[in-house]
């Protein structure tokens, strides 16, 4: 018996891809767990050449009886399996009239139909995939969201609570759906979510602004944690030497030295302002337009991506967007987020990736450089502003 001589796999593909697919998606295709381990069990005990070579077919010629005191089944049940697969399309019970199989003459289970559907069911795994990581980067997206409010209700006082603008506000915000529910809402729902979040965020930031009787004062001070008081040290780090490291060695930190390191008359130390005054020239590097002229172009088009302005908001959002192709996990973001503040997390990110094409110390393990920088920030040891400084040198500005 023959039913399908020129059924292949896909190339490259052998018996063992089978079944870590079937492992993978088996539920998708409406099978319960006993049955997806039946099905992997029977696939495992044919013949792997027969999955490779184009017209061989695989075929399980074990009794009934057998397998199932292997999985620990009575014969009804495992009969019942067998039924389910073949219902399914997975299978076909070729069998003498009493169950018997015989592999002199070809009767058993036979798997072509698997064999010739496997590209369907790849692309059913992908399809897979991609829902599941578009569904875990949303979710990473709702936590910035939360942080973001969260943030801006800190800076709430007590009498702003009272007005009715702020409460209807807190109340869409408290009518959020749980993180651990996140899920269970589907991309769709979840991408609108987001963007009813992004703008309860902005509506609520919108209404600081015009409340005389809020704190107004930001959760996290973004200069000093950038390591910028020029009431404590006047100058501003230097880059003159470049630690040489090679890409097989750990990550490291320090993109920057934390002490400077250049001539007397190095131009970093000639921007240095007077004690206690914040030196304009940073100030104006730190402002979301400088930062975006230093972003890579991958960087810049996330930004654009997301926003047609270019706010510290916009810039978060185009650092999430980055963590993927950086290969950065969301682990590390939210603990540079938690340790760091979002803003500064962010311009950790920019600096990453602006620095992967660096003509001596180029960035090859952006994860890796990203926790090191959280544990150079617990040092007190993180200088971001001469990161941003050497980098605007290499701009060419």
């Amino acid at each position: 018996m023959n039913h399908s001589p020129q059924v292949a796999l896909p190339q490259g593909m052998t018996r063992r891809d089978v079944i870590a697919v079937i492992s993978e998606i088996g539920r998708d295709l409406n099978l319960s767990a006993a049955a997806v381990y039946i099905l992997t069990k029977l696939i495992g005990s044919t013949s792997a050449k027969d999955w490779t070579e184009p017209g061989a077919e695989p075929v399980f010629y074990g009794s009934q009886e057998t397998m199932a005191e292997r999985c620990h089944l009575t014969a009804r049940q495992m009969r019942s399996h067998e039924r389910t697969l073949e219902r399914c399309g997975l299978l076909i019970r070729d069998t003498k009239a009493n169950g018997a199989r015989e592999a002199g003459t070809g009767r058993g289970l036979v798997f072509t139909p698997l064999k010739a559907c496997f590209a369907d069911l790849l692309a059913l795994r992908d399809q897979k995939r991609e829902r599941t990581s578009r569904i875990k980067e949303l979710k990473s997206l709702r936590s910035v969201r939360l942080r973001r409010m969260k943030e801006n209700i800190a800076r709430l006082s007590p009498e702003a609570l009272d007005d009715e603008a702020i409460a209807s506000t807190l109340s869409r915000f408290n009518a959020w759906p749980r993180s651990d529910r996140l899920h269970s809402l589907g991309i769709e729902q979840l991408e609108q979510h987001i963007q009813d979040a992004t703008a309860l965020c902005e509506e609520l930031e919108e209404l600081l602004q015009n409340l005389p009787e809020s704190s107004c004062e930001p959760a996290v001070s973004f200069r000093s944690l950038l390591q910028e008081d020029n009431e404590k040290n006047p100058s501003v780090i230097c880059n003159a030497s470049v630690d040489e490291r090679s890409a097989g060695k750990p990550a490291h930190s320090n993109l920057l030295k934390s002490e400077p390191s250049g001539s007397d008359d190095c131009l970093e130390k000639q921007d240095a302002g007077p004690s206690g005054v914040i030196n304009p020239k940073l100030e104006a590097l730190m402002q979301p337009e400088q930062l975006f002229k230093l972003a890579s172009d991958d960087f810049q088009t996330a930004l654009a991506a997301r926003s047609n302005r270019i706010t510290e908001e916009a810039i978060i959002d185009a650092a999430h967007d980055m963590l993927t192709p950086l290969g950065i996990n969301y682990s590390a973001w939210r603990g540079a987020c938690g340790a760091m503040g979002r803003h500064v997390a962010a311009l950790c990110v920019l600096v990453l990736d602006a620095n992967r094409d660096h003509p001596q110390t180029p960035v090859r393990n952006p994860g890796g450089f990203l926790r090191g920088m959280v544990r150079a920030h617990k040092r007190g040891t993180l200088n971001l502003t001469g990161s941003l400084i050497g980098l605007q040198r290499r701009r060419g500005w």
